[in-house]
């Protein structure tokens, strides 16, 4: 097969890393960019030899590519990803699904309908150090998993470049949400959850500090998952993340601060990030890569996804079980997510 020509749709922050990215995959092409903002991706596709259009249906008229990898604010990826699944074409969708459980239903039967195929990209399922995690779970090597737990914090900054556009359940709280099911090989049934919102309405921005849930999982083990927007700018890392699992022979110890590069400088340190998406050489590489390369692959070979549809529906049902609790304020059940 020729290289798979892709479309990003979206290439705001996060759809810049991953035009970037795409450039150095070597089975693919960038061959189409979609932007409402014209002046900016008529610049991002120049900059990297592809055609500029205003929306999805223009890319399907004009067949400019295989394949999509959608980069948009989570309560816009209902409509576009439906529109490409149904035309029957692969996607690579930013996490996290979406944004309630409802959404996700539908977007799963656009796949099933269309016969296109849906890779939500939960970056943690390529990151090396949560991947051998999982797998020494799975090889028994801790025995009976008893209790877990996983979360994330970062600077208050991304809080206030949200502003109040998504939720620390969506930007940090999806990744450990299937972290903690996906590497304890339980599932959580049952959430209490509490908010704390103190910092961001003092800035003025709509939105709740972090998030805190205790899980109760169908193996009889117990969760804890927490996530926030609350560390300060000056920090020198820009995510504390942490994931245990405790089992009765042995325990996973994940410290995801460091990667391992301190640099001081103008008197202070800082610790770059050296895995999910670095520069090397010019080229972007780490989990970011090895997302890319595997949607790639898999669409080219027609093999099976790392993450199916099902396991990330079931990231999404969890998040609205988190959020009836919080604003419900008692325990409560996660809907049944499966199709």
């Amino acid at each position: 097969m020729d290289r798979l020509r892709i479309a990003i749709v979206g290439v705001g922050f996060m759809g810049q890393f991953h035009a970037q990215c795409l450039a150095g995959v070597d089975a693919a092409t960038l061959s189409a960019v979609v932007e409402t903002d014209e002046a900016r991706g008529r610049e991002t596709a120049a900059r990297y030899g592809a055609r500029y259009f205003a929306d999805v249906e223009s890319v399907l008229a004009t067949d400019a590519a295989d394949a999509f990898i959608v980069v948009l604010p989570d309560t816009l990826h209902e409509d576009v990803t439906c529109t490409l699944l149904r035309a029957g074409k692969p996607v690579l969708l930013e996490k996290p699904m979406a944004h309630t459980l409802a959404t996700a239903r539908t977007m799963a039967a656009a796949e099933q309908e269309g016969g296109g195929r849906l890779l939500v990209a939960q970056i943690l399922r390529f990151d090396p150090r949560y991947v051998q995690a999982a797998e020494a779970v799975r090889a028994g090597r801790i025995g009976e998993p008893i209790h877990a737990s996983s979360g994330r914090f970062t600077v208050r900054d991304i809080g206030t470049r949200m502003n109040g556009t998504s939720s620390v359940r969506f930007y940090l709280g999806v990744h450990d949400i299937d972290a903690l099911q996906w590497i304890s090989g339980a599932e959580v049934t049952r959430v209490y959850a509490r908010a704390v919102r103190k910092l961001m309405p003092s800035l003025g921005i709509v939105s709740e500090d972090a998030i805190f849930a205790t899980c109760e999982m169908n193996n009889g083990a117990a969760g804890q998952l927490y996530f926030g927007w609350t560390l300060p700018s000056d920090i020198p890392t820009g995510i504390w993340a942490r994931t245990e699992v405790i089992g009765s022979k042995g325990v996973i110890d994940l410290d995801v601060r460091d990667h391992g590069l301190r640099v001081l400088a103008n008197g202070a340190w800082s610790l770059p990030d050296g895995l999910h998406w670095p520069t090397v050489n010019g080229r972007i590489m780490g989990d970011l890569y090895e997302e890319q390369r595997h949607f790639v692959e898999a669409v080219r070979s027609r093999r099976p996804f790392v993450i199916s549809v099902t396991e990330a529906m079931r990231a999404v049902a969890v998040n609205d079980a988190i959020w009836c609790s919080v604003e419900s304020g008692v325990s409560e059940t996660v809907p049944d997510w499966r199709t």
